[in-house]
């Protein structure tokens, strides 16, 4: 269990790095981000639950929750968890 939550760990780690080095890269290069982001619909009902699945922190709260563009990184996490099939991808 111990090994596996390292590798895990060190995967996500990997990912983040190659997140950001791609970012460093599109904004050196003049390159539009390929990601495709996901947005919240107007039939969410502000429940929360995509919050603690986003794992760059890419949601914010309001009326109807709302995801930044920019900051979500496409992994879709947030729309699986979604019980209202409120989040689609942009």
């Amino acid at each position: 269990s111990t090994n596996f939550n390292t590798v895990y760990v060190l995967l996500f780690l990997i990912f983040l790095i190659l997140y950001q080095l791609s970012l460093y890269l599109c904004t050196k290069f003049k390159i539009k981000k390929i990601i495709m982001a996901y947005k919240i619909l107007d039939n969410c009902v502000a429940c929360g639950t995509c919050i603690d699945e986003c794992p760059v922190g890419a949601i914010s709260e309001g009326d109807i929750y709302v995801i930044d563009a920019d900051s979500c990184v496409g992994c879709g996490s947030c729309a699986g968890a979604c019980p209202n099939d409120a989040i689609v991808e942009d």
